[in-house]
């Protein structure tokens, strides 16, 4: 259960209060987790298995045609899940997870099943709402700072250009003004921030570039976006596939990769973006497995194969059977509450973070072209202006789920998180905890994921790693379906 405090002590106070309570906790309870973490996870969508009791999936035999998104979305907003417009991190302390309730929205926004929900969580954002210490989306980002991260700008400007809302004064930001500052001139040698040119800042993941490639060029940022594109075009493997982290360790990643092809079909007067997004959609394809299903940092992920269909229906008369056997793997993983399971050859149960990415991506509506104006839709607020703190809750009944930050899903839109790097202090307010989707690198997004701890919860996590031993927490980490990386 998370309990929200309604009298949180503030500043360093707040801080050491909240480290002190998550050790002791962790100490304690780390080994319930159940996942281990994948070898590469995606900043901006981490997805570990929950410990949820959920049922278990239908079996093949009773496999449906595609999921139930009734049931799914139900699922994702239900309280025991979604409080105030936003969900939280596992480990309670009021954090909330900035990557995965932007997961959470984009889900909505493809399922077009609960647009007063999805409202809730874009204002919840973009009205700088706080959450139970204190931290609004602009603590996550790191905007304004010297640790901004490229791929949670990304994903947040994102967010707002599909809710049809203004990406250059959303949040009391202008994101992409923010994203193209964000963009290197050249790799950095003294730190990480920079992996090359092109790249953007302190997000090590194909999940996070794609993220803030696809948020550019909807704002129609094209010549800001040159070099970013340029750099991803880079990456590309020689077979068609992109690696999850970069600089590129080589490897072949299927959330990585549909991403990039997301990123790149919005350049349909680019022969060379033509080009390599027919060969990423070929190697995706070759990729599926007996199931249905793909590979992915989980095993036979079902974020892997939500990002799959999503990049395979940019070219759906020539995949068709491939996207329908996948979206049968993907309702064969769905349980009778709505939720998914992280893999068909893992834990078995609901998890939040791999449910959101499934939803979606079942739909096969690319994150290039997903689009939601509720005609509803408050206005947000005034750049400026303040907007009320939600009222804390008492508790969540929310079961713990991945935590490796956006690395997008393997990228966990795929799992390293796409973590916002930590504040600069020097710049800007400190957060109530040090800041770090992308993986992010997920990701998305990208992670999407991949894609959402931050600077601060990664640090927690590593202290309390510490206290519990190595060996505890490679048993107790569950791999992140990036959503585990993702977004």
């Amino acid at each position: 259960m998370h309990r929200i405090p309604s009298g949180r002590p503030s500043g360093s106070g707040r801080t050491a209060a909240a480290a002190t309570a998550f050790l002791l906790v962790s100490a304690a309870g780390v080994s319930l987790w159940t996942a281990a973490l994948p070898a590469h996870a995606d900043p901006l969508v981490p997805a570990v298995p929950s410990t949820s009791a959920a049922p278990l999936a239908k079996s093949p035999a009773v496999r449906a045609a595609a999921p139930d998104l009734d049931k799914g979305t139900a699922y994702l907003v239900a309280p025991a899940q979604l409080t105030d417009g936003h969900y939280y991190e596992p480990f309670g302390g009021g954090f909330a997870d900035f990557g995965l309730t932007i997961d959470g929205a984009y889900a909505l926004a493809a399922t077009r099943k609960n647009d007063a929900a999805f409202t809730k969580i874009v204002d919840f954002l973009d009205q700088r709402k706080t959450d139970g210490t204190e931290r609004t989306v602009n603590d996550w980002t790191g905007i304004g700072t010297s640790y901004v991260s490229g791929g949670a700008i990304g994903k947040e400007a994102l967010l707002a250009e599909v809710a049809g809302r203004d990406p250059r004064a959303f949040g009391g930001q202008d994101l992409i003004a923010a994203l193209d500052k964000a963009v290197c001139a050249e790799a950095s040698t003294a730190d990480t921030s920079c992996a090359a040119p092109g790249a953007y800042t302190y997000a090590p993941s194909v999940f996070s570039q794609s993220l803030g490639v696809m948020a550019q060029l909807r704002a129609d940022d094209t010549a800001n976006a040159a070099a970013p594109v340029a750099y991803l075009k880079k990456l590309q493997n020689a077979n068609g596939s992109w690696p999850s982290l970069i600089p590129s360790t080589g490897d072949s990643d299927v959330d990585s990769t549909a991403m990039a092809v997301m990123a790149l079909a919005l350049l349909p007067d680019d022969e060379s973006a033509s080009a390599a997004v027919a060969k990423g959609v070929a190697w995706i394809a070759k990729q599926q497995k007996a199931d249905g299903g793909f590979p992915g940092a989980a095993g036979d992920s079902t974020n892997s194969a939500g990002l799959a269909v999503q990049g395979l229906g940019l070219d759906a008369d020539t995949y068709k059977a491939e996207i329908a056997k996948a979206r049968a793997f993907l309702a064969g993983q769905q349980n009778e509450d709505g939720g998914f399971n992280v893999a068909a050859d893992g834990q078995q149960g609901s998890d939040v973070r791999a449910s959101t990415q499934a939803l979606g991506g079942s739909t096969g509506i690319s994150f290039g072209t997903l689009s939601l104006t509720p005609g509803t839709s408050p206005s947000p607020s005034a750049p400026g202006s303040p907007s009320p703190k939600p009222s804390p809750t008492a508790s969540t009944t929310r079961k713990p789920s991945p935590t490796a930050s956006d690395p997008a899903a393997t990228p966990t839109i795929s799992t390293v998180p796409d973590t916002p790097a930590p504040s600069d202090t020097s710049t800007a307010p400190a957060p109530a905890v040090p800041t770090t989707d992308t993986p992010a690198p997920a990701g998305g997004g990208g992670e999407l994921a991949a894609t959402g701890t931050d600077a601060g919860t990664q640090t927690l996590l590593a202290a309390a790693f510490l206290l519990t031993g190595a060996a505890t927490v490679t048993a107790a980490r569950r791999p992140r379906v990036r959503p585990a990386r993702h977004r």
